[in-house]
């Protein structure tokens, strides 16, 4: 399943979830230097300006770059500093960095967490609470989740929001079918689950990573969400060489979404999941021209 809010239109952030360096060098108005007060500061703190910034006098003695802030020798005015060199963000904010968001794995501890996130879903097509145990039990390093945790200044820290997750298990097929997604009545007294002669449920050898849920809450749907874990997922399964592929299942309407990350559409699935109509959708982890 997938999340129905986002389109292949959307630009997708890179792999460092599209947070970009701060820079504030083409921002600075400084005027004439001689005459300003940054000038003043300058030259009691014993450094050169040329056009407006520092001249480096001996090129062995780099200034040091920590944080947001060039490191400066401590001298009376050296309070000051950190106004002018503040390094403000050049690109253009976007709605996915006012989240302050990161990535993380998900464990049991975030069931009711994702269970929210599922809502955004028909119902028949929601992961049940007792699968969310099950998978975040048995393979909680197949999982992803976005948080978001605003800045928070003098209050205390606030708990981060979970607002998109991507759940999946292994399998031994390579598409997602019907019992991938199966519960298996045993799971816990059971290492591995069998209906007659066919494993269900995650399969540990399996070399097909089955996507079950890429969901995102609905009121911060249309943010880039879905296409940053996506792609962080994608990454993250790739470099860890620990399967030949991943798979999913998707609506016709979101075919060109997952195209657009390299997953090639195999057809009608026969997955009668949620009533069926699925589209099988592969991405083969050997391909790296996604």
């Amino acid at each position: 399943m997938s999340d129905p809010s986002e389109q292949p239109s959307e630009s997708m952030p890179g792999q460092d979830n599209g947070l970009k360096p701060l820079s504030n060098a083409d921002d600075l108005s400084l005027g004439n230097p001689s005459n300003s007060e940054l000038s003043r500061i300058m030259s009691r703190a014993g450094i050169a300006l040329a056009n407006g910034f520092p001249l480096d006098e001996d090129d062995d003695d780099e200034e040091e770059v920590e944080g947001d802030y060039v490191a400066v020798d401590q001298e009376e005015d050296s309070n000051e500093f950190p106004y002018w060199f503040r390094r403000p963000p050049t690109h253009h904010r976007t709605k996915l960095d006012e989240l302050h968001p990161f990535v993380q794995l998900l464990s049991t501890s975030n069931v009711e967490d994702c269970i929210a996130v599922e809502n955004a879903f028909p119902e028949a097509e929601r992961c049940s609470r007792d699968k969310f145990i099950y998978r975040l039990t048995r393979c909680p390093e197949l999982s992803l989740g976005l948080f978001t945790l605003p800045l928070y200044g003098d209050q205390p820290k606030p708990r981060a929001t979970l607002v998109g997750h991507i759940i999946a298990t292994r399998t031994s097929e390579p598409t997602v079918t019907d019992r991938s997604m199966r519960l298996p009545s045993e799971w816990k007294n059971e290492r591995w689950s069998f209906e007659g002669d066919e494993a269900v449920g995650h399969e540990e050898g399996g070399r097909t990573i089955a996507i079950h849920s890429l969901a995102v809450l609905p009121e911060h749907q249309g943010k880039q969400i879905g296409s940053t874990l996506m792609k962080s997922y994608i990454h993250r399964i790739r470099e860890a060489l620990i399967a030949d592929r991943i798979a999913i299942i998707a609506h016709d309407h979101l075919v060109p979404f997952y195209e657009s990350f390299g997953f090639e559409n195999h057809g009608p699935s026969k997955c009668q999941f949620g009533g069926g109509g699925w589209v099988d959708l592969v991405l083969e982890l050997g391909n790296e021209s996604s």
